[in-house]
Order: structure tokens, then C-alpha cells, then sequence
């Protein structure tokens, strides 16, 4: 079952619409065709991506130089207290 699709008008460069017309004639296929395959192509790739949220920025904020801090907490939170 073929999707709706929508027409519309869009401008190229003189370049872009020869390798377009090339290809159209290479592959037996509209040009048309080629430009929605392009677009599907691209489309796709950038929904695979994941999305930028701001929660993922924050990891590795916390890599250290394999210190036990987890293990020794209280000895580092309080080491500068101790000192005084």
C-alpha cells in the first residue's frame, strides 16, 4: 500500500540537478524517485541519532584518577577538616 505523498517544488543547482539526471538515467528511476530516496536516506540517519539531553552531559563529570573514593569517603570529604 503506497503512502500519500505531497507534491512540492524545489530549486538545485545546476550541478546538483545534472548528477541527479544522471543518475535518474543510471538507475531507470525519476528523479523524483532518487530525491525522496536522498531524503529517506538522510531522514533516517538523523532519527537514529540520539537525541541531546542535557542529563547525558554530566557523564564522566565524575572520573577520577582510581582513588577509593567511594570505598574511603569520609577520609576524603574530611581530610582539609583534620588539617586544621
Amino acid at each position: 500500500m503506497e503512502t500519500a505523498k505531497h507534491r512540492t517544488q524545489i530549486s538545485l543547482e545546476d550541478w546538483q540537478y545534472q548528477i541527479l539526471l544522471e543518475m535518474s538515467k543510471k538507475e531507470k528511476k525519476s528523479l523524483s524517485q532518487i530525491i525522496r530516496e536522498f531524503l529517506s536516506e538522510k531522514l533516517s540517519k538523523q532519527a537514529m541519532k540520539p537525541k541531546e539531553d542535557s542529563v547525558w552531559s554530566i557523564i564522566g563529570i565524575g572520573s577520577g584518577d582510581g582513588s577509593p573514593v567511594a570505598r574511603e569517603h569520609d577520609r576524603f570529604l574530611y581530610a582539609k577538616m583534620r588539617k586544621k
